[in-house]
């Protein structure tokens, strides 16, 4: 459910919305591509008197007008005592990555904060997409931020809890389930995002520590995050999510997190084009004129709002003085979302080394070319191939294919399986 305003404010109607998992609080006239999403702990409530968040998504909606707002509800203690409608954790976790891929999907950054079980389950839902190999939907995810979270379970939780919530076995300290989140993320998933990997997926990743928290202590709130990457804020379990003002220290070093968050994916895609082994300038300019038709169709079908094109600003006379850094090339495809190959001929070129590159990141990828036989014989066949980045191989006769192809497809592009 969307709710478009100009000001942050609950539903007049809170029965209407009761049984939505999912709300979204669009500004009024955006389209914005960011998301933050906050996902409630163990018996949290969305909206009325005891909310869980207090101003929190308020003073977002206001201090990030480049941002909507979401909240995702589920049923927690006793409300999941209408065993009828109770929902395992496990199975929660599968609901919310589901809404992540499918509700959201039109959503290029999403970052997700969570209060205390909220946290588990917005990492139970990233482990979700790591084991349905949901690459797509990981790229998508600009950050985490766990708030007073019991990563490791909560030794304060009452013990005849568990026979009446099986939120309640879930927080026991190191449950089956704390514990294969632990060893997903640590395998699969890179917290730092100033640290390339080549294996793992970046999801930036902070957590707040509450100093008066009673339910979760500090080894279980921040493990397997260095100090730079935890907060430890006056007050309570409660109180830490719930900011007077937007001055107050959570709320200030959690809205500097989500900016960079934000920035982890720098362009939407990585435009590559031959511009090193071009014979003439009449050849440079005129693939040149086919890229940047390329990045126009991409702003208007896909909504991209950032394409990086190291040959955009240079000229032939320009380029053939250059000394491009490799740094800065190699940066860019990091900060980079897709990669997009241009190829219309046999020749060496530098894009050959940059696909390469783009396969060890897991970017994306789609190639453009006019015979896949032009290709090193590994890149003909890596659309075919069961590697962690999908690779998209597009045969065309042309710009003229190639623009009806991202006018028609747009995104999806990078989501189509089979080679065409």
């Amino acid at each position: 459910m969307e709710i478009s305003q100009s000001r942050f404010a609950e539903p007049s109607d809170l029965a209407a919305v009761a049984e939505e998992p999912l709300v979204v609080h669009r500004h009024e006239g955006t389209r914005n591509t960011r998301l933050v999403l906050f996902v409630h702990g163990l018996g949290g409530q969305r909206y009325g008197p005891k909310a869980t968040w207090g101003r929190f998504p308020e003073l977002l909606f206001e201090d990030l007008p480049e941002a909507d707002i979401a909240l995702y509800s589920y049923r927690t203690l006793f409300g999941r005592l209408r065993f009828w409608k109770s929902v395992e954790l496990e199975a929660e976790a599968a609901l919310l990555a589901a809404s992540l891929r499918d509700a959201l999907a039109r959503y290029h950054s999403i970052v997700l904060i969570g209060h205390s079980m909220g946290g588990l389950l917005c990492k139970a839902a990233l482990c979700e997409l790591i084991w349905d190999k949901e690459r797509d939907t990981l790229a998508r995810i600009g950050g985490l931020i766990l708030m007073a979270t019991p990563q490791l379970g909560s030794k304060r939780m009452p013990g005849f809890l568990r026979f009446l919530s099986p939120d309640a076995r879930a927080l026991e300290p190191h449950s089956r389930l704390t514990a294969d989140i632990s060893e997903t993320f640590e395998d699969h998933l890179s917290t730092d995002e100033t640290v390339s990997s080549t294996r793992k997926t970046i999801v930036p990743t902070w957590a707040v520590l509450g100093v008066s928290d009673f339910w979760v202590d500090p080894l279980s709130a921040g493990i397997g995050l260095p100090s730079s990457r935890r907060k430890v804020v006056r007050g309570s379990h409660t109180e830490v999510v719930k900011p007077r003002t937007g001055s107050d220290d959570a709320y200030v070093w959690v809205r500097e997190r989500i900016a960079t968050s934000f920035r982890t994916y720098q362009y939407d895609v990585f435009l590559a084009s031959a511009m090193a082994g071009l014979d003439s300038e009449a050849k440079y300019e005129a693939y040149k004129k086919d890229a940047l038709a390329i990045e126009q169709a991409l702003t208007k079908a896909c909504g991209f709002r950032s394409v990086f094109y190291a040959g955009r600003d240079l000229s032939w006379q320009q380029f053939e003085s250059a000394s491009l850094s490799l740094e800065e090339d190699v940066e860019a495809l990091r900060r980079s979302r897709f990669f997009l190959l241009m190829y219309p001929e046999r020749i060496v070129s530098s894009v050959l080394f940059e696909a390469g590159l783009a396969l060890a990141f897991g970017k994306p990828a789609v190639y453009f070319v006019t015979d896949r036989h032009h290709l090193p014989f590994l890149m003909a066949q890596a659309g075919d191939a069961a590697v962690d980045a999908g690779v998209r191989v597009y045969e065309t006769a042309g710009l003229p294919d190639i623009l009806k192809l991202i006018e028609l497809h747009g995104e999806k592009l990078w989501k189509h399986r089979q080679t065409v």
